[in-house]
């Protein structure tokens, strides 16, 4: 099958998980405009329509481990024209994982660029996002200052160390930015790559979103409701009068990587082998703000801040002593902290906003989703979410 046969043949990496799930709803509701004949998902789990699409003969599901064996996956490949990469682990835990950060997120996008180079796949669209760009102000300091900068502007550290733990100090989150920085650029440095067929080249761009919300989250909004819960719904105040940060929803970031598929399959190359800040008209505030509203307009729970405060720097120093005797104890222990302290530190007191010229220019991209739409919807679903997580509850207390 190929896009002469009447249309193309689309993959989507990670299309169980939150972002894939966007993608593959819009690219059923949108498929006569864009001329698709057939949408794969590629996942490491059974596929489940969790956020409601259109059930269609169209959409076929397969299960695999881009970080394990690649031969069972060029019958996936097979025939594909484009490629959505969104598969990869998302993990910020402390020590962070490096073996299966390694594993997933960069010899998994290695995978990935080899098995299109080899089944002849035009273009391939990878999800970053701007943790690539999370590092020290001024290279020294303990939070980030992004302020309406573009990819150009935007400070992202030199890769030059074969081990992921080398480049910690680049990054204010360890481990999991530089390995996302790395997959990206394999992507970016594959853009024009001969084919198998020795007459197409690969042409490759990535997305670099910010903190993401939306349906079928299952990281952000969700695991600080489920810390919240047990803390009388209080948000705890660690970054003194804290920083602003930009968020944005997931089905405009789907929407944005469908705008790089359009940009790449026209003779420009605006953006091919290039990263993209893609964002949307969600307010900047803090997390916290955005979070009471998410609550509020669920009308299931009310979040609250504290009225303590801690300044950013007595808390980042504080969750480096945790972090530094968690990480002495882990040889015996094994025990890892589920986030880092550090990181969530880092975020909340740092300034970040991205400016999205590039995208709008040469991707024609706009919003597809405004800011009402966008936090209706979240809000609905996280509620239904939180609805579905207590009945859970009380029917294992019952057994």
């Amino acid at each position: 099958m190929s896009s002469n046969d009447g249309g193309d043949v689309v993959l989507v990496t990670g299309g169980s998980g939150f972002l894939g799930q966007h993608i593959i709803k819009l690219l059923l509701e949108q498929r006569k405009e864009l001329n698709i004949k057939e949408i794969r998902s590629l996942d490491i789990v059974p596929y489940k329509n969790n956020i409601g699409h259109e059930e269609t003969k169209l959409l076929r599901t397969f299960e695999g481990d881009i970080g394990g064996d690649l031969e069972s996956l060029h019958k996936v490949f097979a025939g594909v024209d484009s490629v959505f990469h969104c598969a990869a682990l998302v993990d910020i835990a402390y020590p962070p994982n490096y073996a299966e950060l390694e594993r997933v997120n960069i010899k998994g996008t290695r995978a990935v660029v080899d098995l299109c180079i080899q089944n002849n796949v035009k273009r391939l669209v990878y999800s970053s996002c701007t943790s690539v760009n999370f590092v020290p102000f001024k290279g020294r300091s303990t939070f980030s200052a992004v302020i309406n900068s573009t990819e150009s502007k935007t400070e992202t550290p030199t890769l030059d160390s074969s081990k992921l733990w080398e480049q910690d100090k680049e990054f204010l989150i360890a481990g999991y930015a530089s390995s996302k920085l790395r997959a990206e650029n394999i992507v970016l440095n594959s853009n024009g790559a001969p084919l198998l067929n020795q007459l197409d080249y690969l042409a490759t761009s990535a997305i670099r979103a910010p903190l993401t919300y939306g349906e079928c989250d299952s990281h952000f909004v969700t695991d600080t409701f489920e810390y919240l819960s047990k803390r009388d719904w209080v948000f705890p105040r660690i970054a003194g009068v804290g920083g602003k940060q930009q968020l944005v929803y997931a089905g405009n970031v789907a929407w944005g990587h469908i705008c790089a598929y359009k940009a790449l399959k026209v003779s420009t190359k605006a953006v091919n082998g290039l990263p993209v800040f893609v964002t949307d008209d969600t307010g900047i505030n803090d997390v916290s703000r955005f979070l009471q509203k998410m609550a509020l307009m669920g009308e299931r729970f009310k979040v609250k801040t504290s009225w303590w405060y801690l300044p950013h720097f007595l808390f980042f120093f504080l969750a480096f002593l945790l972090e530094f005797i968690v990480r002495l104890a882990f040889p015996y222990t094994k025990y890892r902290l589920p986030y880092s302290l550090r990181s969530i530190a880092s975020f909340t007191s740092s300034m970040l906003m991205y400016n999205r010229l590039r995208a709008s220019i040469h991707m024609d991209y706009m919003p597809l989703f405004d800011p009402d739409i966008s936090a209706e919807r979240s809000a609905k679903w996280y509620a239904k979410w939180w609805d579905e997580k207590q009945k859970t509850n009380k029917s294992k207390k019952a057994r």
